[in-house]
Parts: structure tokens; C-alpha cells; sequence
């Protein structure tokens, strides 16, 4: 009845994940997984392209290595409105670029024997007896599962009527020479400026490094979280462009929208996941890589499930998601997100500026790993010494 047991719309890190699951960790045969995208790979992303150690950690379990060009993050320097600066070194993850490492993971899915049509965007998505119908750009496609793994601006949502749960932030990003100003980023620093929240800004400036056909450049942008209202982002970019030397107007700015992973987001319909991006990215630090790769292992386990005994509804999914380390992880992101980059914030934002042991919480708290509750009792003692 149906030409694919699993139709991946997506062909990003979370699409390309979730096929690579669920042949590598579930067994499913790979001829009967199709992955649908509207670009042909590879294609370029607006985005910075950070990946940190736990979605590195999540690849190297599925027996994938990254295999393009990256740079490893040596640490971090963050930067508050006072001038306070504060440099720690640790491992943080690495800075790729989009358009090589979604066409490397997408590839090793092809090379795996998923199916891979890209250049056939879904134009419909209409449900059928037991399954589901896709009409692509050139095919119909007769799927008994769907995974929605299209990014923030997910079209699948729109096609299948979903309701969009909380306002999306919003990224601008570019990639620059070095200049005199990136001290940080010639030593393989993340530069975190705070500075942009004084300007109405929930969220950062950022200095990543980066590699242009091999060159070493700066990945540049701001990133807002748009948690009660607008604000002249391009504006804040601007100023923080031209504090280091760099007119706006003699730049390409690549714009992005993000959806947060929040507690009323929807994961699972019948006969259908969401994961990535379409699901939701981390609220505070506003990555969605590494999440999507985390989360497609539990999509990957709950549509096996449902491949060898029919069931439909993805409750369960949710849940797990959700009770998951990544899940309870975003949704406490969430959280830190309102308080840190509203105006109660000042005294965390300067006490991460001025605290070695709060800015090394911070990168292992980056990286996915769980801060214990002696850290976290220490941190707010700090933070309480830091207002009083």
C-alpha cells in the first residue's frame, strides 16, 4: 500500500539524523525511508553552525566522525554592559559550516541506502487510510509515517494545520576577515557579547571562528530570543558591528527565524514526529543542532516502535522527549533564557562576567552536561553575593 514506511521531510542535521537512527540504531530496512527536501544539496544555511560536544558525542555513537572542514572551540569570553570581561578556557564544541556538514550527513545517509530525493520540496501533505500522501515538486509519495524535520519555517506545520505555540526569535548572520578587534577569535574563543541587551536585545552578539575555503574568518551575528517584544535587532548589530571596526552596509547579512522548545510545544501527532528545529532549539543559547541529532535517536526508537506494531499516536514520544536530558535541559534553557536576558538579569550577567566558576558551569552546562546540585547551590549563592 505504501511505497516508503517513513517519509523524512527535511534534509538537514535533524532529517538526516533521524534516517541515519533508524537504520544504524532500529534496524529498518534504508530502501524504505525517503528523505524529501526542497534544495538540492549541498546547500547553505543561514546559520553559525556551532555543534557542541553532545551532538559530536550523539554522531560518534551512530559510528560517524565529522569528516569536513571545523574549527574546535578553545573556550569562551563573555562581555557585560559595565565593561566587565571574563575569559574561560574549556572545550566547547566546534564550528562548522552548514553547506559541508548537512550534505556530509545527508550523504551518509545515501551511502547507508536511504532514499534521498532532494530538489522535491512537499507541496501537500494530506493524510490517507493508515498513512500518509505527499505531493513533492515531481512525485506523489505514499508514506505510512512522517517525520517533520523541516527547520523554524517548517512547511509541513503550515500544510498539516499547525498552531504556532510562542513567538520565534530571530537571528541575523555573517561571515567577516578578521580584524584588529578579534583577539578572542584568533585564539579559538567564542566572543559573547551582553552588551546588545541594553538595547532591548534578549539574547547576544556573538565573534565565533570559523573557516571560509579553508581560510580563517569570524562568524558574526546577533541572536534574539523575542520573548515580549520587538526591538531594532539591526539596529544592535550595527552597534556592535561598528565597535569592531565593521560597517554594517558593506556586509551580507543572512536573517533567520527560530522556534523555541518550550513546555507547549508540539511534538508528536498521529502518525507523525516533529523533531528539530520544526519541534523546537535551545531558548537561551539558541543552538538547534545538536539538539536535532538528539532528539532524531528518540524519534528514530518511537517510529520503529510503531513500524513493528501499527500504533499511531506519538504520545509517548513526546513524553520521552520531553523527560529526556535534552528535553528537561531545553525546557530549563527556556527558563534561564527570561530571566537572563530580561532586566532582572543584570546581576547574573555581571556575575557570569566576573566568576571563573560560573563561566565554567556555563560551557559544561553548553556542552549538555547536568551541573549537580552543589554546583547549582554554590552559583546561587555567588549570584546572591553578587546583588547584596
Amino acid at each position: 500500500m505504501f511505497d516508503y514506511d517513513v517519509a523524512i521531510v527535511g534534509g538537514g542535521p535533524a532529517g538526516a539524523s533521524t534516517a541515519l537512527h533508524l537504520v544504524r540504531a532500529e534496524g529498518i530496512s534504508p530502501g524504505r525511508i525517503v528523505v524529501l527536501d526542497k534544495a538540492r544539496f549541498p546547500r547553505d544555511k543561514p546559520c553559525a553552525g556551532a555543534v557542541s560536544q553532545l551532538g559530536i558525542e550523539a554522531l560518534r555513537a551512530l559510528g560517524i566522525e565529522i569528516d569536513v572542514p571545523f574549527v574546535t572551540l578553545a573556550g569562551a569570553r563573555v562581555t557585560v554592559t559595565d565593561g566587565c570581561v571574563g575569559e574561560t578556557l574549556a572545550p566547547m564544541g566546534i564550528v562548522i559550516r552548514r553547506l559541508d556538514f548537512d550534505a556530509s550527513l545527508l550523504a551518509a545517509a545515501r551511502h547507508d541506502g536511504v532514499v534521498v530525493r532532494d530538489g522535491n520540496g512537499v507541496t501537500d501533505i494530506a493524510r490517507a487510510p493508515h498513512g500518509f500522501r505527499l505531493t513533492t515538486a515531481s512525485s506523489i509519495v505514499d508514506a505510512r509515517f512522517v517525520a517533520i524535520c523541516d527547520g523554524a519555517g517548517s512547511s509541513s506545520r503550515k500544510l498539516l494545520g499547525m498552531r504556532e505555540a510562542e513567538r520565534k526569535g530571530h537571528l541575523y548572520v555573517l561571515e567577516t576577515p578578521h580584524v584588529a578587534s578579534d583577539v578572542a577569535v584568533k585564539r579559538r574563543l567564542t566572543d559573547f557579547d551582553l552588551r546588545v541587551v541594553g538595547d532591548g536585545v534578549e539574547g547576544y552578539y556573538w565573534d565565533f571562528p570559523t573557516l571560509v575555503g579553508g581560510v580563517p574568518h569570524a562568524s558574526r551575528g546577533i541572536y534574539h530570543a523575542n520573548l515580549s517584544h520587538s526591538c531594532a535587532v539591526k539596529t544592535s548589530l550595527a552597534r556592535a558591528l561598528e565597535r569592531r571596526g565593521i560597517d554594517i552596509a558593506h556586509v551580507r547579512l543572512k536573517p533567520f527565524s527560530t522556534r523555541p522548545f518550550v513546555r507547549s510545544s508540539i511534538l508528536g501527532l498521529d502518525g507523525a514526529v516533529l523533531v528539530g528545529e520544526a519541534a523546537g532549539i535551545d531558548r537561551a543559547t539558541g543552538e538547534g543542532i545538536a539538539p536535532a541529532i538528539v532528539m532524531a535517536k528518540i524519534a528514530a526508537r518511537h517510529l520503529a516502535r510503531a513500524l513493528r506494531t501499527g500504533e499511531r499516536s506519538f504520545d509517548g514520544y513526546a513524553r520521552d522527549v520531553f523527560s529526556s536530558h535534552i528535553g528537561r535541559h531545553m525546557l530549563k534553557s527556556a527558563w534561564l533564557a527570561r530571566w537572563v536576558y530580561g532586566r532582572a538579569g543584570a546581576a547574573a550577567r555581571r556575575y557570569l562576567a566576573q566568576s571563573p566558576y560560573a563561566r565554567a558551569a556555563a560551557l559544561r552546562w553548553y556542552r549538555g552536561e547536568t551541573l549537580s546540585i552543589i554546583t547549582q547551590l554554590r552559583l546561587a549563592a555567588g549570584l546572591g553575593t553578587s546583588i547584596f
